[in-house]
């Protein structure tokens, strides 16, 4: 079975004529936007008319947007050293900042009119954007000037999103000298991550303290890097407002700070019982006592069973399948219709990634399928994100932004039905390794995650009295990672550069890029508990909770689970089904 997707439903090429005529269309868009003249509008009269035509406009200028970048930024990664690609990136990027001062200038006007409320509720249209257009308002208090903004998304290219760039390349093409079955081989900090996962105990250690020997070579270059990503992010929303760039992004979350202190005590409290999973682990392994950090995701029992692609797309259709025939039927159109490129390969992204095309309705996913257990999670969490989009095909471009931490959640359901049916119908050392890989994979999103949520909010404290060199960087990490995991791995296994291997650091503009995985794991779990004892009715109420997720915050869009996320007994029943799994693996590991 092809492991390779097909782009051709997107573009077939740059030189393509469709791609040739889009670019020059979403040029005649970005002319109809700039030739509003916003800043003469009377704000009493003909306000219906007016918000109508700037949204309509917007639709059609983000749904060719969209078709555009998504080709783009899909070539860049399923192969890095698409120079090419990554030019049009800059010029399509380019183009966009166009339109920055014309939409900072109508989130103003709108600011100014009195009685927007009658005012959308007297269009239909307008009717169906009423969330889009009231997160338009309260974001609006957080803008600066026109120019000032301008100036600000002009200079992040040069900027922070340089840095990005920077970081990446780093990662993708530095490498060192590992020897694998005795041939000697240039590896990238990726694909030494990869071997963590390996069956030969030698060969994970190799890797592990190669990785350390490769992040320390980067590590001068990594460091100015995250000073100058964290510290432009830190500049920019203060002088915007924000009383810190965590309420930037939980503003941008649609989540509130009750919801995630609540949740982050109930994690705090559970870290115990992850700890005792961490030294059974070691047990297993043959260690004397705590865990040493290059074991950490190392396979247990025979893992050396090695899953075909196709066996793998059979196991995921027919888990998916048990929950509902739409979610089965789904999975299965992705495989058949190559929406996937599973293959590995030098120069990838080495990340699981699903990118949404909603002008066609389809999505695409990037996976590096070894043929291992994890592999086929990977997939199926893929595959939940691009489930979820589906639920928003029929919303207009501008209704289908849904935040962070709820994107997590179908991922992380699908993930948690795959694992549940294996586990079900598997023989039983089968069995236990993927409960032990479904264990390691929840433990990685919440305690690793979680001290990852501590570094970066020390890092922006920190960053605010000057530039953080190396070994400072070194020691914040190290003392996070403890408060994390405690005293269940061997801290001198714990190398220092592991601020370097976290993306999330070095991505502009995407703070915090950890508390919504651990929202998503346990969320998902307690929905998962509601599926057990509802069955059927829930599956029904689960599509909607999907399809209502872009135009709620939150508080709301949990209400319709008849979840409360500000109760900390959600969080904390969530984390025991975790803690039962993991009492389960103890007793008959």
């Amino acid at each position: 079975m092809d492991l390779t997707w097909t782009l051709d439903n997107i573009y077939t090429s740059f030189d393509s004529e469709n791609f040739k005529r889009d670019m020059e269309q979403l040029k005649k868009y970005i002319d109809s936007i700039n030739e509003l003249d916003i800043k003469n509008w009377d704000n009493k009269r003909n306000a219906v008319s007016k918000i109508e035509e700037f949204l309509k406009i917007n639709n059609e200028y983000k749904r060719l947007y969209s078709m555009i970048h998504s080709y783009i930024y899909l070539t860049i990664n399923a192969d890095f050293q698409n120079k090419e690609a990554m030019d049009i990136l800059d010029q399509l990027e380019n183009e966009n900042f166009k339109i920055i001062e014309k939409f900072i200038r109508f989130s103003r006007w709108l600011n100014d009119i009195e009685n927007l409320d009658k005012i959308i509720y007297s269009s239909k249209y307008l009717s169906e954007h009423e969330f889009y257009i009231k997160e338009l308002l309260l974001k609006a208090k957080y803008l600066l000037s026109e120019k000032e903004e301008v100036v600000f998304a002009k200079m992040n290219k040069t900027g922070a999103k340089a840095f990005e760039n920077l970081y990446m390349e780093l990662i993708s093409d530095t490498t060192i000298d590992i020897t694998i079955n005795g041939i000697k081989e240039e590896l990238t900090l990726p694909e030494l991550r990869n071997i963590g996962y390996e069956k030969d105990y030698s060969l994970r250690k190799r890797a592990y303290y190669g990785e350390a020997d490769l992040c320390k070579k980067i590590s001068q270059v990594c460091a100015k890097c995250i000073n100058g990503i964290s510290g432009e992010a830190s500049t920019i929303y203060e002088m915007r407002g924000y009383k810190s760039p965590l309420e930037k992004v939980l503003i941008d979350s649609r989540m509130d700070f009750e919801t995630l202190n609540v949740m982050v005590s109930a994690i705090k409290e559970s870290l115990p019982i992850f700890h005792k999973y961490y030294y059974k682990k070691s047990e297993i392994l043959g260690h004397k006592s705590e865990l040493p950090f290059y074991d950490i995701y190392a396979p247990i029992g025979d893992s050396n069973i090695k899953v075909s692609y196709m066996d793998a797309k059979n196991l995921i259709v027919s888990s998916f399948k048990t929950f509902s025939e739409k979610l089965g039927s789904f999975s299965k159109k992705a495989f058949e219709n190559k929406w996937i490129d599973a293959e590995p390969r030098k120069g990838k992204a080495n990340f699981g990634l699903s990118v949404d095309i909603f002008p066609i309705r389809e999505s695409r996913i990037i996976t590096n399928f070894n043929g291992n257990y994890i592999d086929i999670s990977i997939l199926a969490h893929e595959l939940g994100h691009a489930y979820h989009s589906a639920n928003l095909f029929d919303e207009t471009m501008l209704n289908i932004e849904y935040p962070t931490p709820i994107a997590e959640v179908a991922s992380t359901f699908c993930e948690t039905i795959l694992n549940n049916e294996l586990l079900k119908t598997l023989p039983r050392d089968e069995a236990l390794v993927i409960l032990e890989r479904s264990i390691s994979d929840v433990a990685y999103y919440i305690v690793d995650f979680y001290g990852r949520y501590l570094f970066e909010n020390e890092l922006f404290e920190r960053r605010k009295l000057g530039l953080l060199p190396v070994n400072e960087l070194n020691e914040l990490m190290s003392n996070c990672m403890k408060k994390a995991y405690g005293d269940s791995i061997e801290s001198k296994t714990v190398h220092p550069y592991m601020w370097m291997n976290k993306v999330g650091y070095f991505m502009a503009g995407n703070e915090y890029l950890n508390f919504p995985y651990f929202f998503g794991v346990l969320f998902s779990k307690g929905l998962y508990a509601e599926y057990i004892k509802r069955g059927e009715a829930f599956v029904k109420q689960y599509d909607k909770f999907l399809s209502y997720s872009s135009k709620n915050n939150i508080i709301d869009v949990a209400k319709i689970m008849d979840i409360d996320v500000h109760s900390i007994d959600f969080w904390r029943n969530s984390l025991k089904l975790i803690e039962k799994d993991i009492l389960n693996f103890i007793n008959i590991g």
